[in-house]
């Protein structure tokens, strides 16, 4: 929660936006959830370049997952569209949550507000 909270703060502070980050559940920060929250921060920033407030965070780890939820207000984007020179949501969020056994669902459309669905195991640090 901590971490996911700075990596937030970090975004609001250098695109000027308001973010409301909820977060339920907390955990030390293994590398799957270091992965899961630098995955977050790119969907912030993208959503603080590219879309409208408000910006909304919601993440809950449970026993088996820690899954991630970045929504903006606007004004969309077609996902296929987005040109394979673009390597933010290929590699900074789709890849680095497929890297620690995970996924990413970027749900949006031309008009709506963009989603984006972090979905990562949990792993017990040993």
């Amino acid at each position: 929660a901590t971490a996911l909270q700075a990596a937030v703060s970090g975004v609001e502070d250098a695109h000027g936006v308001a973010v409301d980050v909820v977060s339920v559940g907390d955990a030390p920060t293994t590398d799957a959830l270091r992965a899961a929250v630098k995955a977050a921060r790119e969907a912030v920033q993208n959503a603080a370049r590219h879309g409208a407030e408000p910006i909304s965070v919601y993440a809950e780890l449970t026993e088996s997952r820690y899954e991630v939820f970045v929504r903006d207000s606007g004004p969309g984007f077609d996902p296929s569209a987005v040109s394979a020179d673009r390597a933010g949501i290929r590699h900074s969020i789709l890849g680095r949550a497929r890297r620690h056994g995970g996924d990413a669902v970027i749900a949006s459309t031309p008009g709506g507000r963009t989603e984006v669905t972090i979905t990562i195991p949990r792993e017990e640090q040993r």
